[in-house]
């Protein structure tokens, strides 16, 4: 008679630990597909509905110079697909700013053609690149526009060409900066 209760016994905790597997399983799944993390007193609900975060494009940075940590990330304009940059800053109000997904930012309205993003550091000097309007080719840094960044710039570009550009606060606003 212990047998049979024993091995009834070992069939129950068997499948008992095969469920709280299966569902511990569950729950690590679910979060290593959000790869973009709320930061330290950025709350991501506030993005607006029409705007999608591109997960595996996100940065935090000192993008304003008030030595807190903000957010910022590609995301896609689920109304027009069009691809830009969202910066959330680390205040009271979560300002947020919003370049390209169909606002212009240097004549363009379609980012989509980020592929790297990343941060520059504060300090850096940064210059906007001059380029021939007649025969496209690139003439050097524009020297009379060199700015030291006071937050943290944001770099972006195309893999294969060095041609991009980079967001800064300029202690007013943002900027942008043609990079070839």
């Amino acid at each position: 008679m212990r047998l049979p209760i024993t091995i009834l016994v070992l069939i129950l905790c068997s499948s008992s630990c095969k469920e709280k597997v299966g569902r511990k399983s569950e729950t690590k799944k679910e979060k290593t597909e959000l790869k973009v993390e709320p930061t330290e007193k950025i709350d991501l609900t506030k993005v607006p509905d029409s705007l999608e975060l591109i997960a595996d494009k996100s940065l935090t940075g000192d993008f304003n110079g008030d030595n807190k940590t903000d957010f910022a990330s590609v995301v896609k304009n689920k109304n027009n697909q069009k691809h830009g940059v969202l910066i959330i800053h680390n205040s009271a109000n979560q300002e947020s700013f919003v370049f390209g997904a169909g606002k212009e930012i240097d004549r363009m309205t379609d980012l989509n053609w980020i592929e790297v993003f990343k941060t520059l550091p504060k300090g850096e000097i940064v210059s906007p690149t001059l380029v021939d309007e007649k025969t496209g080719d690139i003439i050097g840094q524009n020297e009379s526009q060199y700015f030291k960044l006071i937050g943290n710039g944001i770099y972006m570009s195309v893999k294969e060409s060095h041609g991009g550009g980079i967001i800064f606060w300029n202690g007013k606003e943002y900027k942008w900066y043609q990079i070839e």
